[in-house]
Parts: C-alpha cells; structure tokens; sequence
C-alpha cells in the first residue's frame, strides 16, 4: 500500500488532485495531509510517504515556484500530472467581513470579484484555501475563498460561485504533479508526455539562453514552457547575477532525441574538468 501526502487539510484542491492521482495508480492507496508544500517535498525526500501532491501551475497566475524549487532541492523526481478545473466560491459572515482568507494564489485569482464586491475588505493569506474555510468557521466572522465542497463542509453559507478571474475565455485550472523518490513508469512510445529540466548555465557568455533553446530545437523538440530563476546553487560568474531556467519540453527523457538533446547540453554547459550538475532531468510525465 502506498500513501500519499498533499497540502491540507481536508477539501483543499490538492487533496482533489491526490484523489484522481489515486485512482490513475490503481494500486491500494492512502491519503495524508500536511501543513505545507515544504513539508510535501520533505516527507517524500525522508521516505515518510512514498508519494507527493504538490500545485506546479495554474492558467491564470503561471508558475508555483516553491514547487519546482522543492524538487530540486530534495532530489525529488516528477512521475505524474494531473491537471484540475479550479473553481472559487465565497462564503462567511457579510456582516462581519473586514477580511477576506485564503490562500495567497486563490486570492490573487480571485482579484476581479474581490476589487468589485470588497474594495475595503483586508485580504488575509493562509495555508490553504480549506484553512480558510475552517478559519472563518471557527472564528464566525470574515469571508473565505475556496471550493464549494470546503465551505460546505464546514456548515459555511455560500454568497456566491464561480468567483474566479476569466482570461481569453478560457476556465482556469492548476497542473498538480506528483511527485517520489524514485523514477515512474516506463516509457511508452505510444503516448505524449513532457519532461521537466533543470538548467544552471555556468558561463556569462552573450546568448547563452539561446544557444539552450537552439539546442531543443536541432533534435525536433518543442518546448512549452521555460522558466527563470536566480540560480539554486553556487554559480561563480562575476559582475552578474547567475540564473537558471526549468524547461519543459515534449517528449520522454528516454527518447532518442531527448537523451541525444541532454548529453549535448552537458557537454555545452558544464565546465571542463569540473565536477558541476549543469542540467538535471526533474521526471517526465504523460501530458494532461
């Protein structure tokens, strides 16, 4: 039996993403919830729980970069995705609503309702969106933003749904990976999937971030995505500030290309006669 642990408590759309992650598993499985993201990628990287639910995603906001850092950090490996329609209600005490709760990134979805509906209203970030739920219920005053099935379950009344931002009209909706110790299932050539890559260019050199994407492109990979950050690890380049980029690009680590595509960049990145990690493959998952 295998458990897997996500950001709780209960309600909250991580938990809803483990439950579908579940099932896609097949196997006897158990969920645990826990305080935070950190604790997620900690409690796998320790071996306490064999599998992690953490929020990588979202259409509206982009990238959750505690999650890719988390990763990194702990050696984590990505083995799954799946992908979520995010939906915000709003429930409380109108009367009492001199603040908002939930979690930073609801709240920054929630932006458009939240300007026109409570201008003077104090947003507070929590936890979690279920934290807020429960925040509210236990204190009998503000409003909380979270999924309908959260507010409902903590006897919350509803004021309205839907609440969320529109962009290109399309809904919204966060990418959740799943994430072990280990590697996931084997490659199967017959299906789409998306491997993520962790890039720290160890030179200064015009066009580096070029050269990277020119490199994708040379074996026929497409890239969907690209992500930059100040470097992680100890990068010694003067007069600049050192950075590195996440790269998901679609295909499996183990396809031909893929592999022809990553020793290519070792070789270009990595200082000669240096023992430094210039590209590390995260995991690869099928495409939502």
């Amino acid at each position: 039996m295998k458990n897997i642990v996500y950001l709780g408590p209960r309600n909250t759309f991580t938990e809803e993403a483990a439950r579908l992650l579940a099932e896609k598993i097949g196997n006897s499985t158990t969920l645990k919830d826990s305080t935070s993201v950190e604790a997620v990628a900690r409690s796998v990287a320790k071996g306490e729980s064999d599998l992690g639910v953490m929020a990588y995603y979202n259409y509206l906001e982009g990238l959750v970069q505690e999650c890719l850092d988390l990763i990194y950090e702990q050696n984590l490996r990505i083995i799954g995705m799946q992908r979520l329609p995010i939906v915000f209600s709003v429930a409380g005490n109108t009367e009492r609503a001199e603040e908002v709760y939930s979690h930073p990134k609801a709240l920054a979805q929630c932006s458009e309702w939240l300007w026109k509906n409570c201008p003077e209203s104090k947003q507070v970030a929590v936890a979690s969106t279920a934290a807020a739920a429960q925040k509210v219920a236990d204190t009998k005053r503000g409003l909380a933003i979270a999924s309908t099935p959260a507010l409902r379950s903590r006897d919350l009344e509803i004021i309205a749904e839907d609440i969320g931002n529109k962009k290109h009209g399309r809904a919204n909706f966060t990418d959740f990976y799943l994430v072990a110790r280990e590697n996931g299932v084997a490659y199967d050539p017959t299906r789409q999937y998306l491997t993520m890559v962790a890039i720290t260019p160890h030179a200064d050199r015009p066009g580096v971030l070029a050269e990277i994407l020119e490199q994708v492109a040379f074996y026929h990979l497409n890239n969907a995505k690209i992500h930059s950050r100040p470097a992680l690890d100890a990068v010694e380049i003067a007069d600049l500030e050192p950075q590195m980029f996440y790269l998901e690009i679609m295909a499996h680590e183990s396809s031909e290309e893929m592999r022809r595509c990553i020793d290519a960049l070792r070789f270009k990145l990595t200082p000669k006669g240096k023992n430094i990690e210039a590209v590390r493959v995260l995991g690869s998952y099928e495409r939502p």
